[in-house]
């Protein structure tokens, strides 16, 4: 499943992957190499892409559900964020990587807290990412500058890493936590040091409402007049947007993550609108959000679910098909990060980050033909049939194992810290 601009699928081919690139695609491609994949009854495809989480969240997988999301956050959430340590983060983030290795993404961007621990673990972890801070500063000045600060502190210490896997991008919260000033200057500085501009925005009926309260205009026209929209930003979920919000965005060439299973399970209420933002020309990527209020970090999970829910949503089976979900999972989410050129599609001169499935396993059979194969993989694969993950021509995980981490030794540690989190 070469994802290539010709969405090319390809029987019976071999990849050469030389110095962590694609070097050649073809049949009967000869010589040796120094790791050699069978790929016999397996199928090959772009290592997805997840456009939003927040990594070290795993820790709270499970605990606070079905709860209102203001109940959600201000009695469970945000009291346990406060006692959250970089040792934890590091322990979250190890679980939260070991699960998309497993699951198939290679490539993520997050937004939370202790980022020099969490770059240690996805170092270790061989994962592709855009690492953000959350950064908030509830409108208070002071607070704003040192926020300010603590960012570009982290942005020299992501360049001091020199790692060519793990980036640093600006993460001002959202809206409704950062003053315009914090705001305008995220931009600026994202635009000086080309970053990502990663920030979530218009996610629920509420916030719209409080910002035409607060503004008297809606989140979308509110950042527009006080010139914090580019095309450097990444606004995650976009539930509750009109048509001029859209146009606003697809001016400024905003990207937007479409997290559908957070919506649902938060009970945002809307549904992101999809087709008018392809109508208006926005990079669309998929992501999961943190496990907190998902409660995965599954990308064959979120493509099923995004599928069906635009179809149900729309009363319309043929809105979202399942070559425009694979996309939205590899080469779009690639171009919401604007790093098409580098990952996405498993063609010559990439980046080697390629996942292999277990063709032969029931839930992927029959097969009728290449033709169905994106059916299959969006509508009935699952993270269990994820053989083998490869980043950068490196292999992270082969035949189920993974070979970077120690999975026994991580789950062990990550409960023994998450049971003092919530018990402190």
């Amino acid at each position: 499943m070469t994802q290539n601009p010709s969405r090319d699928v390809l029987r019976d081919h071999s990849v050469l992957i030389r110095d962590g690139k694609i070097e050649d695609i073809g049949k009967g491609l000869g010589g040796s190499a120094d790791v050699e994949i069978n790929g016999e009854g397996k199928i090959a495809l772009p290592g997805l892409i997840n456009t939003h989480t927040h990594l070290s969240m795993v820790l709270f997988r499970g605990y606070a559900d079905d709860m209102r999301l203001q109940d959600w956050l201000q009695k469970k959430i945000w009291p346990l964020e406060a006692r959250l340590t970089g040792k934890a983060c590091y322990q979250g983030a190890l679980l939260g990587s070991a699960e998309m290795i497993m699951s198939g993404t290679t490539t993520f961007i997050d937004m939370y807290f202790h980022l020099e621990e969490v770059a240690k673990a996805v170092e270790e972890s061989g994962l592709r990412a855009f690492l953000s801070y959350g950064l908030i500063d509830l409108f208070d000045p002071a607070k704003a500058k040192t926020e300010q600060e603590k960012s570009k502190q982290l942005f020299e210490f992501f360049r001091s890493l020199g790692s060519p896997r793990i980036r640093f991008a600006l993460g001002p919260h959202a809206p409704y936590t950062c003053s315009a000033e914090t705001l305008v200057w995220a931009k600026d500085f994202a635009e000086k040091n080309e970053l990502i501009f990663h920030i979530h925005l218009a996610e629920t009926r509420k916030e719209q409402a409080d910002s035409q309260q607060q503004h008297g205009e809606r989140v979308v026209e509110y950042l527009d007049k006080i010139g914090a929209l580019c095309d450097r930003m990444l606004g995650a979920h976009c539930v509750w947007l009109t048509k001029s919000e859209i146009g606003l965005l697809a001016k400024a060439g905003v990207s937007v993550a479409h997290c559908p299973v957070s919506n649902m399970k938060l009970a945002s209420g809307g549904v992101a609108p999809l087709p008018e933002m392809f109508d208006a020309g926005i990079s669309v990527g998929l992501g999961t959000d943190g496990a907190a209020s998902n409660n995965s970090l599954d990308m064959f999970e979120t493509m099923k679910v995004c599928a069906l829910l635009h179809k149900a949503h729309r009363w319309d089976p043929t809105v979202l098909n399942a070559q425009k979900v694979l996309d939205l999972a590899t080469i779009e989410g690639a171009r919401a990060l604007r790093i098409q050129d580098e990952v996405g599609s498993v063609e010559v001169g990439k980046k080697a980050d390629i996942i292999v499935l277990d063709g032969k396993m029931p839930n992927l059979n029959p097969v009728h033909g290449k033709e169905t194969i994106v059916s299959d993989l969006v509508y009935s694969a699952s993270a269990a049939n994820v053989n083998t993950t490869i980043v950068d021509g490196k292999v992270l995980m082969q035949n189920r194992q993974l070979r970077t981490m120690n999975l026994e030794q991580i789950v062990q540690n990550a409960g023994e810290i998450t049971n003092k989190l919530i018990h402190a």
